[in-house]
């Protein structure tokens, strides 16, 4: 079937977009122009263009009121609408997932081009609607919301799995309307509006009836809506919420808290039995985290609540690595709209013997935030590669120790272990794992740290048992890269 010739209608009432029209019309687009509001108005009723592209100074009908009418009106109100004006301009009733804006002066050929991808992914989008077989993707090409609008569309059953790297998420639906989400152990609308933030990864849509229980009761249109408003004011607020892995209490007993307080207010004011993190307090509640976090920083200006130690944490014990160090690491790894979420990263020990690395083991016994893995601990006592353990550096971040046999037989397994790479540490004793350190400096550009170099590790290496304070200045060491700032390891 020949696929049907696109439409555009160009509403200006000057020259401006003559230029455009040529190149759409040798894009093989059909182009239709008119010269102010009104007629724009009648043209976009009449033939439903697959965009309206308008001049925000039109005359006779002002640009917001002929928006506003489109958009009341059943045939034209998904017409997405392409509005052309000064930089910063806000248009009242922006759709940011179907209307686009374009400051003035615009490049003509960089518009062509977009509007020409956004009809390669509609089209996409339809091939997808029509499949009755399992479907795969790539977030970053269909974005989630487009998915489900199509799939709401063609009232699919079935169910949409996401990754991202280590992150897994589902999305349940019937006749085309979501019913169900999870995300971890969150499920319903609050694991929905998290995965709406995913912009990478994969996605596979497998149809069939979706066999679990409805947990999600608004219609979908309305979910996207509320999801996507939520988590663009949770974004701009970020700044101005309570840090996720700090710890606070209420500075009141529950019982003695003002009268007159929110329901959801008190809901989660009761998640605080004793010293509690903030990421605890999101991952228990039902309410989404934008709602959560709301509340919390109200409690907090209303000094309801007040900051404290962690449970058994001695006020002096300086934190491993302290909250922008993390931030930075995670930035870094590409999670600056996630950092809520848990996630780890490596630190590759390099190794000669079993002698070494059981001391190395030992070393660590001692500091609360090591867990050594038990395979490992109870394995044949040979050198093998694997987990040696994990530092819980924070309640959203955790350090992988990954022991890694640096022979010449290994050496085509050090590239796979680059990706998320914290440093490296190498426990040799002479020159003998050279090439190994050398490959991770300069080809991951990672930090290493060598147990045989007294110049920058003196005190520090080899690591003794229980010290936990050598510990953070390592890992300082490790972190400089990534916060950008120098640090001295041996302070």
């Amino acid at each position: 079937m020949t696929p049907k010739q696109k439409h555009i209608l160009l509403a200006s009432a000057t020259d401006l977009f003559e230029p455009l029209a040529t190149l759409l019309e040798q894009s093989g687009v059909k182009v239709s122009i008119c010269r102010d509001g009104a007629q724009a108005l009648e043209m976009a009723l009449k033939f439903t263009p697959d965009i309206l592209i308008v001049d925000n100074a039109i005359t006779v009908l002002a640009v917001d009121k002929m928006a506003q009418i489109l958009r009341a009106n059943s045939q034209s109100e998904k017409t997405p609408i392409f509005f052309v004006g000064p930089e910063g301009e806000q248009i009242e009733g922006f759709r940011r997932q179907i209307d686009h804006y374009v400051p003035r002066p615009f490049n003509n050929e960089q518009l062509l081009a977009e509007i020409l991808t956004r009809f390669s992914r509609e089209e996409k989008n339809e091939s997808i609607g029509q499949a009755h077989t399992e479907v795969e993707g790539d977030l970053g090409q269909i974005p989630l919301t487009d998915l489900l609008q199509v799939f709401s569309l063609n009232r699919k059953d079935g169910v949409i799995s996401v990754s991202d790297q280590d992150k897994k998420g589902y999305i349940h639906l019937l006749e085309g309307q979501v019913i169900s989400s999870r995300v971890g152990q969150v499920v319903g609308e609050k694991a929905f509006f998290r995965l709406l933030q995913w912009e990478s990864g994969k996605f596979r849509f497998t149809p069939g009836n979706p066999q679990v229980e409805r947990r999600i009761n608004m219609p979908t249109d309305q979910l996207l809506i509320e999801g996507m408003r939520q988590n663009d004011e949770m974004r701009s607020q970020m700044s101005t919420f309570p840090a996720g892995r700090k710890y606070y209490e209420l500075s009141v007993p529950f019982g003695h808290l003002p009268e007159g307080l929110r329901p959801a207010t008190l809901e989660i004011a009761k998640l605080f039995d004793g010293p509690t993190q903030v990421m605890t307090v999101v991952e228990s509640s039902m309410r989404s985290d934008y709602e959560v976090l709301q509340v919390l920083r109200a409690l907090i200006e209303q000094g309801l609540l007040k900051e404290t130690t962690a449970p058994g944490k001695k006020d002096g014990a300086a934190l491993l690595l302290d909250d922008e160090m993390v931030v930075a690491i995670k930035e870094f790894f590409g999670e600056r709209e996630n950092l809520l979420e848990e996630s780890s990263a490596k630190l590759i020990v390099l190794a000669e013997n079993d002698e070494q690395a059981g001391l190395f083991l030992q070393a660590l016994q001692g500091v609360d935030e090591f867990e050594p893995e038990s395979d490992f601990l109870h394995g044949d006592g040979g050198l093998s590669l694997g987990d040696i353990g994990r530092l819980e550096i924070s309640e959203t971040f955790h350090l992988r120790l990954f022991l890694l046999p640096a022979t010449e037989e290994s050496a085509p397994l050090w590239r796979p272990f680059c990706h998320r790479l914290f440093g490296v540490l190498s426990l040799a004793t002479d020159i003998s794992l050279h090439e190994a350190e050398n490959y991770f400096f300069e080809s991951a550009r990672v930090p290493v740290a060598k147990c045989r170099d007294n110049e920058n590790f003196n005190d520090v290496l080899p690591l003794r048992r229980g010290d936990r304070d050598g510990l953070r200045r390592l890992l300082h060491y490790f972190a400089a890269p990534f916060t950008g700032k120098e640090q001295e390891v041996g302070l």
